[in-house]
């Protein structure tokens, strides 16, 4: 029986994972079965302890032809980490992306999510989700849908092959759930945790099972897993929004003219505010596997996830909005009656009188929802052939809701104003002399309601959906001892649609649109009582604000009616279908082993994008591109404990989705301009190269040094052209009844172009080592390190005159664990470095580039094992309270917003039956 129980338990062996390891990517778990030979170390994917997972890692990445590195799980049910965006920046070249202080995007070795692709089970997903900036409109994953529990292994691919999957310019990591055929017996284990955070001070459940069962002849198998848990954050901190230099209405404070035409080229906060936002998630997964093996040369695995994250964001603020205006009802009225400004050109102290204040109750209410089935069939023809099948399909959907209700407290000099309030004066305050931890104050009681009026409600609805369908064969040849031959297809639809309306509306608009200006739209009064809200209070400060009841009243009253919007309206189809062929090999040249393969993937890629011109007209424009991708990857092994690799690949990742969208404007009166994006762009495309010599100088230990380059053919520019209309590739119907006349005029084009691309390059350096070699009593070798530093600098050009880095690209990040562990106890304290990065270069002007601040989270992890089945831990993230801050101006560090969230604590127990 070649699926016989030795196999189908420990799929991974490290004489055949030149084929293997892009096949766990390619097939989710399974790879070719070899002939039997008993001198074959076969490696189990499950580990039994930390220490274990990291030695079974370890041998995974030694024996790959490519850079892979892997995360296990420490035991059933029982991650690393809590999050699976925080167990992959463990990893050299990975770094992430936070949010409410949890990990939500990755950036490997400088390239950002957009060029990241994930697969679940052998499938490319997309898990779509929402957050500070609104929905994610990219190509990027969402690691923060899933639970860590629902998985028991994330590989990490930065080098790729033709067998696996095209559309990575930075990496594929794969994620594998459980399967029953893992485990060497029945299983059934429960983890429970109590979470609590000191600075929300609130405790939170945290609940994860999982069962698996296999028959006496161990040809069936089934297994169920499942997770539960929420999460209550608070987000405290400060918010400027950016920084300008405006010129004022006014300046009482000054001397000189002098003095006005330095306030007005100064730099000022666009709105001073604090942010307490609050963060409610509760999260749902679920998987399911079976897996039968209906005769001696076939296994069939079928497998089945879904993930569900229900949540709400609570985000009150109060700020002067004039700061933030820059007609005649923003800085235009103001009055600078007092100022300091330093060295950078910053005015970080100010009194600024005649401006409108706001009070927002802003929720944001979002979930997503995420469904995969697949199924694979492994089949052996002969001892020689092989074949492999993968069938599935994925489903994302999210809905979000942005609701904000704005009371203002207008100037006297504002034609708005339509109420006299208890407090007539209106100036703000504030000094950033600590950008950090700012004072902000108003002139007048912000905590009464009668100091406000209601000005504006804004309802944002955001419907979204990603789906992928996959079917995928690999055939498989063992040719001789030394070389296996492989080819395959791969077809694959993807689909993004994302539809948007609004109902947002000043008071005074609605007014006179109900027919009569006289405070009241549609029995919604423009008056602030005690009944229409409540004091909250923040940062120091209390002031007045509506609550969720003044939302339904607004809706229900009509006066606010929702209008699509169009640049939220669009759809993306891609329908792709890959071919490859490839050889793996492992043969001697002299008296050492070379390994590796080399082959060629080619894909052609069918497009078809919708979007809306001039507000009305659904546009679909189609398109098609073709890629040939070849890769080589080779490791040449001068002894047992020293590896030389070298890679090389031709790949590419498929243009951003908002970018694909033909939708935007067309004027034909007049001038004649079109403005959209540009379904027609191509991929990304770029060489990349990996060198790495690797040492394993003793068992589970690793130094290793790795370069690697990507040089980047293109990458996206705005840019203006003029065009014939039948270059645009619009359907001539936008030009209505003119068409005969202008079909052959020349228009003005402004669109997203491929620009000229760029450069990155960098280097990884990993160490790891168990310290057995420790003097001193026997506890002292059971310690042991895990240390890496990647640097990465890169240069792309943006415009036709604008160069810089990649945005998410730190030039440095680097990690470190310190762990011991025996057979009872179990510690860990690990440090997470990210370097300072761009968040947004869009801008021509250097000074409104932004930036992120370094970060170092440190987290800990213990356990306790009471019985061979009873496990207690503890654990503990960001136990120096890290904040995340993000500037604008790289020299003058002006603060946008500061966030800070506070420790998490978990304690659990696990039980194993």
């Amino acid at each position: 029986m070649k699926f016989a129980k030795g196999f189908k338990k420990a799929p991974l062996s490290l004489a055949v994972t030149t084929a293997i390891v892009t096949s766990v990517s390619a097939w989710g778990q399974t790879a070719p079965a070899t002939p039997a030979d008993d001198d074959i170390e076969v490696i189990s994917v499950r580990a039994t302890s930390y220490a274990d997972s990291l030695a079974k890692a370890l041998s995974l990445k030694q024996s790959s032809a490519g850079a892979v590195d892997t995360i296990l799980a420490e035991d059933i049910a029982d991650f690393p980490d809590q999050n699976l965006a925080e167990a992959l920046q463990r990893l050299p070249g990975v770094a992430i992306t936070r949010e409410a202080g949890e990990g939500r995007e990755i950036t490997v070795r400088g390239l950002n999510s957009t060029f990241t692709r994930v697969q679940l089970n052998g499938m490319q997903a997309q898990s779509l989700a929402a957050g500070t900036g609104g929905v994610r409109t990219s190509r990027g994953f969402d690691f923060n849908v899933f639970a860590s529990e629902l998985f028991n292994q994330l590989s990490v691919h930065k080098t790729t092959s033709a067998k696996l999957d095209e559309g990575s310019l930075g990496a594929t990591v794969s994620l594998r759930t459980g399967r029953p055929f893992d485990f060497n017996e029945d299983v059934v284990a429960v983890n429970a945790q109590g979470s609590y955070n000191d600075q929300s001070s609130e405790l939170t459940p945290r609940l994860s099972g999982l069962a698996s069962w296999t028959n006496e002849d161990d040809s069936f198998g089934v297994l169920f897993s499942a997770s539960l848990s929420q999460r209550i954050v608070n987000n405290a901190g400060s918010d400027t929004g950016r920084w300008e230099d405006d010129t004022f209405g006014a300046c009482s404070a000054c001397d000189s003219d002098a003095d006005v035409a330095a306030v007005s080229s100064a730099w000022h906060p666009r709105f001073p505010r604090f942010a307490d936002k609050t963060h409610d998630q509760d999260r749902v997964g679920l998987t399911a596997a079976v897996q039968f093996v209906p005769s001696d040369d076939t296994l069939i695995s079928i497998d089945a996830l879904y993930a569900n994250i229900d949540s709400r964001r609570d985000e009150p603020f109060m700020e002067a909005i004039s700061l933030a205006r820059t007609g005649a009802t923003g800085v235009q009225q103001s009055d600078v009656t007092a100022y300091q400004i330093d060295g950078n050109n910053t005015m970080y102290a100010a009194t600024i009188a005649d401006v409108d204040v706001r009070s927002e109750f802003f929720v944001a209410e979002w979930e997503s929802e995420f469904t995969q089935f697949s199924v694979n069939i492994d089949h052996h023809f002969t001892d020689e052939l092989s074949m492999s099948f993968l069938a599935g399909t994925s489903q994302s959907t999210l809905d979000n809701r942005e609701s904000t209700v704005i009371y203002e407290h207008f100037s006297d000099n504002d034609e708005r104003k339509m109420l006299e309030y208890a407090e007539a004066s209106s100036a703000v305050s504030y000094d950033f002399s600590d950008m950090l931890s700012p004072s902000i104050g108003y002139s007048f009681d912000t905590a009464n309601p009668a100091n406000w009026e209601v000005s504006e409600f804004r309802d944002r609805i955001y419907d979204a959906e990603a789906s992928t369908d996959t079917a995928r064969l690999d055939l498989n040849y063992l040719l001789n001892d030394e070389v296996t031959l492989s080819g395959g297809i791969t077809w694959r639809e993807y689909g993004y649609e994302i539809a948007g309306v609004r109902a947002d509306a000043s008071f005074a608009s609605r007014d006179e649109a109900d027919g009569t200006v006289d405070g009241n739209a549609c029995g919604i009064s423009n008056v602030v009582t005690d009944a229409d809200g409540e004091v909250v209070s923040f940062g120091g400060q209390s002031f007045f604000m509506a609550d969720g009841d003044k939302i339904n009243n607004f809706v229900d009253s009509g006066c606010w009616p929702y209008n699509v919007r169009p640049g939220d309206t669009r759809a993306v189809t891609e329908d792709s279908t890959g071919i490859y062929a490839q050889a793996d090999f492992n043969t001697e040249v002299g008296d050492k082993v070379l390994r590796g393969n080399a082959g060629v993937r080619h894909v052609k890629t069918n497009l078809e994008s919708t979007g809306i011109i001039n507000g009305t007209e659904e546009v679909t424009v189609e398109h098609d591109y073709t890629d040939t991708l070849p890769s080589v990857n080779l490791a040449l092994e001068m002894t047992d404990e020293l590896i030389l690799r070298a890679s090389w690949a031709k790949v590419m990742s498929r243009p951003d989705l908002g970018t694909l969208s033909p939708g935007g404007s067309v004027s034909i009166f007049g001038d004649y301009r079109v403005s959209y994006g540009n379904p027609y762009i191509e991929p990304f495309r770029a060489d990349a190269t990996d060198f790495a010599v690797e040492w394993y100088f003793d068992e589970g230990a690793l130094l290793s040094l790795a370069y690697f380059v990507k040089d980047i053919e293109s990458f996206p520019t705005s840019e203006t052209e003029f065009l014939s209309w039948a270059e645009t590739g619009l359907p001539e119907s936008l030009l209505g009844a003119e068409r005969d006349n202008l079909i052959d005029e020349t228009f003005e084009v402004r669109r997203t172009v491929n620009g000229t691309g760029g450069d990155l390059s960098g280097f990884e350096i990993q160490y790891q080592q168990p310290l057995t070699f420790l003097p001193g009593p026997e506890w002292m070798q059971k310690f042991g390190v895990l240390a890496n530093l990647t640097l990465v600098d890169s240069e792309v050009t943006y415009g036709a005159d604008r160069t810089g880095p990649l945005t998410g690209q730190s030039d440095e990040s680097a990690n470190f664990t310190l762990y011991w562990e025996d057979d009872v106890f179990s510690a860990r304290l690990s440090a997470a470095y990210r370097g300072e990065f761009y968040t947004n270069l869009s801008s021509t002007d250097e000074r409104k580039w932004r930036i992120m601040d370094s970060t170092t989270y440190v987290d800990f992890s213990t356990s306790y094992k009471i019985s061979e089945n009873l496990k207690v831990s503890l654990e503990g993230i960001n136990l120096t309270d890290e904040t995340i801050d993000e500037y604008i101006d790289a020299d003058a560090m002006r603060i946008i917003n500061s966030q800070s969230t506070g420790r998490q604590f978990f304690l659990g127990v696990s039980y194993r039956m």
